[in-house]
């Protein structure tokens, strides 16, 4: 009965860790209301693989910088990543 109890309250643990983790990852909807400073505070150090898993897959890439860009309600959020594929500076702007 123990063991029973015990694999049912580390179940719960898992699944109350994953729904908390994905709660607190910045949606685009959030994203393009921010100013490019907070956008970046929210998105630093997530990696490439982070930001694909919550959101898809880009709208587009850089040509000549590493970064994504992700367009959401007429605006578009660019994204560079550093050498270790983290977010290191986010722009966010009107779609043009």
């Amino acid at each position: 009965m123990k063991k029973g109890a015990f694999a049912l309250l580390f179940f719960v643990m898992i699944v109350v860790l994953l729904s908390s983790c994905a709660a607190s990852f910045p949606k685009k909807e959030r994203i393009v209301t921010l100013s490019g400073g907070a956008a970046t505070e929210a998105l630093k150090g997530k990696t490439e693989k982070e930001i694909a898993d919550h959101w898809g897959k880009p709208d587009g890439m850089l040509s000549g910088f590493y970064g994504d860009i992700y367009e959401y309600n007429g605006k578009r959020i660019i994204l560079y990543y550093d050498a270790d594929s983290r977010v290191t500076d986010v722009l966010v702007s009107d779609k043009q």
